[in-house]
């Protein structure tokens, strides 16, 4: 971790502020693709690189953490490198709250990657309301269902509540709550 604090403010630790712009240098010099979120996020790419997007793929990695399940569910052009969207999927080992047991499966974030368009609104130049974001959920939930789960929590702002409600979550404690079938 770094933190942005000028380097005549620190006695002593690293001195490049830069840190980011010093790898990404060092990595194209050695010709080595960055895989990041920040690097493959499709604003960027598509404004920086002026590329057509392709195909847009949805690819699930699961792997061990904190001794429960995750899942990282992708929208992607995989063929540009490009990522319109993710949704981070969980099977807790340990239940925290009331809502949460081994029947449970959590969704800790739900991203779609591009210039905000307003509710009901397109813009030529954006994904969002294009039916990503549903999709990733749509895959989460079916996901869930493999491994037999029987109920989808999701942890929302405020002003997310809204979308989840038009797809079928309803508001229980402090999380949006779908009963799967």
């Amino acid at each position: 971790m770094q933190r942005d604090i000028p380097t005549f403010m620190t006695e002593a630790g690293v001195d490049k502020t830069n840190l980011r712009q010093y790898i990404e240098k060092l990595m194209k010099k050695k010709k080595i693709k960055c895989r990041c979120i920040r690097c493959r996020e499709s604003g960027q790419v598509l404004r920086n690189k002026k590329i057509k997007a392709g195909k847009i793929q949805l690819l699930t990695q699961h792997y061990l953490a904190s001794e429960g399940n995750e899942f990282f569910i992708s929208a992607e052009d995989v063929k540009n490198n490009i990522l319109f969207g993710y949704c981070r999927l969980r099977f807790p080992y340990s239940f925290l709250s009331k809502e949460i047991n081994q029947d449970t499966a959590l969704i800790r974030e739900l991203h779609v990657y591009s210039p905000l368009v307003g509710i009901g609104k397109r813009s030529k130049g954006s994904y969002q309301h294009r039916g990503i974001g549903k999709g990733l959920l749509e895959e989460a939930e079916e996901t869930a269902r493999t491994y037999y789960k029987k109920k989808m929590v999701v942890i929302s702002g405020v002003g997310a509540r809204e979308y989840f409600r038009k797809l079928g979550y309803k508001k229980e404690g402090v999380y949006m709550v779908k009963r799967l079938s």
